[in-house]
């Protein structure tokens, strides 16, 4: 047999890897980008988490508690129904349930009655301090005012016209 018989009767063995040549390098890169991608998937999930836990969500919430407070009666207008004063003409409700001004007899003028003012008053839970300086004015003390819970009161006294309040509510 010759050399160049033996040549060309065995043709090279082609490797076992031919049909998916691929070297070390390029499947380690592969894998570097597979683990990349999952890795900035991960992130802009958590991202993604974040923003609606701290932002969207709270957001929401805070929506949601207004439309729930704003269709609840305010204190003021619960204040009147429970003293049954809806038509007395000297105890006006204003800016939708968020105010009050009440006028009480006087020597000489017209008002409400010491009781439904007191009602009103207590249906508010108006602090027993500033029931006292109310019911202490006098006319040379001129405009006075208190706050509590929310509510912000001002008030005058003179005898010949009664006592004079307003009282604002805020909600929290």
């Amino acid at each position: 047999m010759s050399t160049t018989e033996h040549d060309t009767e065995h043709p090279a063995v082609p490797e076992a890897n031919a049909a998916h040549p691929q070297s070390t390098e390029t499947r380690v890169a592969s894998r570097i980008n597979a683990l990349t991608s999952g890795l900035i998937g991960v992130g802009i999930g958590l991202a993604t988490g974040l923003v609606i836990g701290l932002a969207i969500i709270p957001a929401l919430g805070n929506v949601t508690g207004g439309l729930v407070a704003a269709t609840q009666p305010s204190p003021i207008t619960a204040a009147v129904e429970t003293c049954g004063v809806e038509t007395n003409r000297w105890i006006d409700v204003g800016d939708k349930g968020m105010s009050l001004s009440m006028q009480s007899l006087g020597e000489e003028s017209s008002g409400a009655e010491f009781g439904d003012v007191f009602c009103m008053l207590n249906e508010l839970d108006i602090p027993d301090s500033v029931l006292n300086r109310i019911d202490s004015t006098r006319a040379l003390d001129g405009r006075q005012t208190a706050d509590w819970d929310g509510f912000r009161a001002s008030w005058g006294y003179h005898p010949d016209n009664g006592l004079d309040i307003v009282i604002e509510f805020e909600r929290e």
